[in-house]
């Protein structure tokens, strides 16, 4: 009898290109192929058990393999499929031409710089501090070139117009990195229900040294900036520090004059001081509030100084006091703050120059925010004030002494003065800005009336205006790029004024 075809079994498959062979030999088994025929004409005999259950065990391999392969062809038809998929996306993402990228793909490596750029921000490691309380760091690091045609107090950062002497330079140019920034900002704990914050921040800007010829070093040297420690209420703000005056908060917008701010000396009253100020808010809806700020402060004075080396508030034993009182309505244009806002401040402190020179100085204020049709927006300040010199009022002057026209005895007075600025800026989108402010301080010539004035009269500067136009272009979130004019034109007691033209690029990278 022939051995039936399941005892001897060759089989061939192609599974995902590779043979797999299945042989089922059952000669080792029953020895030779004789032994196949005796068990098959036993039923019931051991041998013939042995065989059905190898035959059984074949199926299963048989059935086992058969589901592999199917599994296989399934998985091969996806890959197939993921292949296509990734070579139609690719056709769609490929550039037509290396030099010439699609807008498309542009949108696509920008928005994948900027996740990038998140992931990085927060992978990175912190700042380290001794409290367990966050501690983060900032600034700009901030190049200037600038042009002067003319002569100017201050190369790098000018903001009077003095004469031009024969035989002299009537102009200059070079190139700093003395306004650049740091800044260090922490959160702290809660007390008595306020948070607390603080910070500090400098630029290089402090000092001017000399070499051996008499000549000013680009080196700049490190100089306190506005700094402060704030305790922060929902409707209530504590805040000792040096900043900006109650009665000057606003400045314009510019990037060439950082180390001071764009119009000081031109109607921008901005000298940082040391101060201790409270604010309380108050709201009347949703969007719209009042704010009531008082405080003390020391302000400082511009080349005058009493016999203790004190300025002549601190000689006086008695702070400052100012008061500023605003309304506010909050808003945005392009993902900017574009507030509309009113304040009306006001300033008083006595200054002490000796037991028979003293000086009341004031001032009252006036500033505002208004945003004007789709892409303008109106800022500025005004002032009307006596012996604000240390603030940039009067041309850098508090006081003047000279002889009595009429008594011929020397005599101080407090100079008067008012002025102000305005700023028109253009915001097209987050990547173009456009700004043009006008500022003017006027120390008025009666302060000068009923005295000897000396023969050099004409260095007496008695007006200060500056015109400023910029661009400010931002290719990518944290790089700066601004090119700006500036027109300084000063007024002496007597004789023609001075003119200086001051050509400014800026270009800074935020952090």
């Amino acid at each position: 009898m022939r051995p039936r075809s399941g005892h001897l079994c060759l089989r061939a498959r192609y599974l995902g290109g590779w043979r797999v062979l299945t042989f089922g030999l059952l000669m080792p088994v029953f020895g030779a192929h004789g032994s196949f025929a005796q068990a098959a004409d036993n039923p019931g005999s051991p041998n013939q058990q042995q065989v059905v259950a190898i035959e059984n065990r074949l199926n299963q391999l048989t059935e086992a393999l058969s589901q592999t392969e199917k599994m296989l062809d399934q998985s091969r038809a996806e890959i197939q499929l993921l292949r296509s998929q990734l070579d139609a996306l690719r056709a769609q993402t490929t550039p037509p031409s290396p030099s010439a990228p699609s807008p498309d793909i542009e949108a696509l490596r920008e928005q994948q710089d900027a996740m990038q750029a998140e992931i990085k921000q927060h992978e990175q490691t912190k700042v380290e501090s001794f409290s367990k309380y966050p501690l983060r760091l900032s600034g700009l690091i901030l190049f200037n070139a600038f042009s002067n045609a003319g002569v100017v107090d201050d190369v790098e950062l000018p903001t009077i117009a003095t004469p031009r002497e024969p035989g002299t330079s009537h102009g200059s140019s070079g190139a700093t990195l003395r306004q650049t920034l740091l800044a260090l900002d922490a959160t702290g704990p809660r007390i008595a229900g306020a948070r607390s914050s603080a910070e500090v921040s400098i630029d290089f800007f402090g000092g001017n040294t000399t070499n051996s010829y008499g000549y000013s070093t680009s080196a700049g040297l490190v100089r306190m900036r506005p700094s402060w420690v704030n305790l922060d209420w929902y409707r209530t703000t504590v805040q000792a520090g040096y900043t900006v005056p109650l009665i000057s908060p606003l400045s314009p917008t510019s990037y060439a004059t950082v180390a001071q701010p764009g119009l000081a000396g031109s109607g921008n009253l901005w000298t940082w001081s040391p101060q201790v100020q409270v604010e309380q808010r108050i709201p009347i809806s949703e969007q719209r509030t009042i704010g009531l700020q008082a405080g003390f402060i020391d302000p400082p004075a511009y080349g005058s100084a009493s016999d203790q080396l004190d300025s002549p508030v601190e000689a006086s034993r008695h702070p400052g006091y100012e008061g500023r009182l605003s309304y506010r309505v909050e808003g945005s244009r392009k993902g900017v703050p574009q507030p509309f806002t009113l304040g009306l401040s006001g300033y008083s402190a006595h200054q002490f120059y000796s037991s028979a020179t003293q000086i009341h100085s004031w001032a009252v204020t006036g500033d505002w925010q208004i945003p004007l049709y789709r892409w303008f927006a109106l800022s500025g300040e005004a002032y009307r004030g006596r012996s604000l010199g240390g603030f940039g009022g009067g041309v850098y002057k508090d006081i003047f002494t000279g002889t009595d026209s009429v008594s011929g005895l020397s005599r101080t007075t407090g100079v008067a003065t008012a002025g102000g600025w305005g700023q028109l800026k253009f915001l097209l989108n987050s990547t173009f800005q456009l700004n043009a402010a006008y500022g003017l301080d006027d120390a008025f010539s009666s302060n000068f009336d009923g005295f000897n004035l000396p023969s050099n009269g004409a260095l007496l500067d008695i007006r200060n205006s500056s015109i400023i136009g910029n661009l400010i272009y931002r290719p990518k979130t944290y790089l700066i790029l601004s090119p700006e004019y500036r027109r300084i034109k000063t007024w002496p007691y007597n004789g023609a004024p001075n003119i200086a033209n001051v050509f400014t690029i800026s270009a800074g990278f935020e952090f």
